[in-house]
């Protein structure tokens, strides 16, 4: 029987005692027959194996094996120089003092579940991380100390479908030598991690189709452009701490983004943990489509009011709206009228319905407060009395200022009473602009009481 795999580059054949190995470089597939298949070495004679003599993995089929094979060996012979399969620690560079030192340039491409042994990884100018699954591929390294990241790089680094497991600290990523640092990484899986570790300074760090399975302990600080997150999931351990944690030395110059994912935070652990002192844009917390569960605290630091803040369609915290809304009940203060048909503010005491936010609240007055400027639509219904048969003008009013396009009238009855007027319009409002209802008599300058009004303002963006 004869059991061929391929080892640190190398195509080895098992027979029995026997062992030979060619080097991938110097071997073509000649031929797959029905019954054998011919590996043939440029600089020795044609290796025949009888397919009925070869032996596998049992996870894997003699005809995968030998497809598996002539694949690499294709690679090889094509002159790529800058591609490895890892399937163990042999098949990476030496480690010299605990530390292997991936290439420059060079993709690593890992087929298995690999240990490191204690030892740990050193990227290099973009160094490429690879695997066809985080289900079947992983890094782990039994005896890393406590403390010691699994991977360091200051680079550029891609990483693909592959798993992080099993050890104290993972990461230790500072960008601020060879900026800028792009990290892209899709289906990357952090298991059993207590101190995934940090990332100081990157251009981006755009996060997919990845998960966070019993892991906490993700720090950024320095300047990054933008975190983004995507279709992930993030399942802490329940101890102390945070999933992740944006420390106050972070500056965000674009935005932190999470969409379309969840976030599990249960007994002590925290989802996201925000410094008050990270530095980031108008709205550039963004939180869209995205599941918070687990009963803990899911975000500290971060308020659906704040105006750093942008959270919506999500589940488990409030939601960001821009909606302000005020109202009178049996208000007796009366609104003095100097001259016929010019619009006064009316008077009397509103109050602020409790669900109010970005928008702060006086009498018969919101301001608004968000940071971005937004379009907005108004409405408002009142009913007042003044004298018999008086034609009376309602008017939305911007910045002391009535909106002609707002103006609706009508006339008091024969007791002078005018029931529920509604007006409404539709007008762009900036930071501290503010609006308030208005009212005139347009007959004469009898005074006008609005008994009863409600007036709510709300964000069409």
């Amino acid at each position: 029987m004869a059991t061929i795999t391929v080892e640190g580059g190398q195509l080895k054949i098992v027979y029995g005692n026997d062992i030979d190995t060619i080097p991938l470089d110097d071997v073509i597939m000649e031929s797959k027959g029905v019954d054998s298949v011919v590996f043939k070495q440029c600089t020795a004679p044609v290796v025949e194996l009888e397919r009925s003599t070869i032996t596998v993995p049992t996870s894997t089929s003699v005809e995968d094996l030998i497809d598996q094979i002539g694949v690499l060996i294709d690679v090889n012979d094509s002159g790529i120089t800058n591609l490895t399969f890892v399937a163990s620690k042999s098949d990476l560079p030496s480690p010299v003092g605990g530390v292997i030192t991936l290439l420059a340039e060079h993709t690593y491409y890992f087929t298995a579940d690999v240990d490191l042994l204690g030892d740990r990884l050193l990227g290099s100018q973009d160094t490429v991380i690879l695997g066809p699954s985080s289900e079947n591929a992983s890094i782990t390294s039994t005896g890393l100390g406590v403390g010691v990241a699994l991977f360091t790089t200051e680079w550029t680094t891609p990483i693909r479908h592959i798993t992080f497991r099993d050890v104290d600290t993972c990461l230790d990523i500072n960008g601020v030598t060879n900026a800028p640092v792009a990290l892209d990484w899709t289906g990357v899986n952090f298991l059993n991690i207590p101190n995934i570790g940090d990332i100081s300074t990157c251009d981006n760090w755009i996060y997919s189709k990845g998960a966070f399975l019993n892991s906490k302990g993700f720090v950024f600080s320095g300047t990054v452009g933008t975190i983004g997150i995507d279709n992930s999931i993030f399942v802490g351990t329940g101890s102390s701490g945070s999933i992740i944690e944006l420390s106050s030395t972070l500056n965000v110059t674009r935005r932190f983004r999470v969409i379309y994912s969840s976030i599990v935070a249960f007994g002590a652990t925290v989802g996201i943990d925000a410094n008050i002192s990270a530095t980031i844009p108008t709205e550039g917390y963004i939180f869209d489509t995205v599941n918070f569960s687990g009963g803990s605290t899911y975000l500290s630091g971060i308020t659906e009011t704040d105006n750093r803040t942008r959270i919506d369609n999500s589940r488990g915290v409030k939601n960001t709206a821009e909606i302000g809304n005020y109202y009178m009940l049996n208000n007796a203060t009366v609104t003095t009228i100097t001259t016929q048909g010019v619009p006064v503010k009316i008077e009397g005491t509103s109050t602020a319905n409790a669900i109010n936010q970005k928008f702060s609240h006086s009498d018969n007055r919101l301001t608004y407060t968000g940071g971005l400027t937004r379009n907005f639509q108004v409405s408002a219904t009142a009913s007042f009395t003044s004298g018999n048969n008086r034609l009376i003008g309602l008017y939305v009013a911007k910045n002391g200022i009535v909106i002609p396009d707002s103006e609706m009238y009508a006339t008091t009855s024969g007791s002078g009473r005018a029931e529920a007027i509604h007006v409404q319009t539709i007008f762009e409002m900036d930071e501290n602009d503010y609006v308030e209802l208005w009212i005139e008599n347009d007959s004469n300058t009898d005074n006008i009481t609005v008994e009863f009004l409600n007036f709510i303002c709300k964000s069409l963006d």
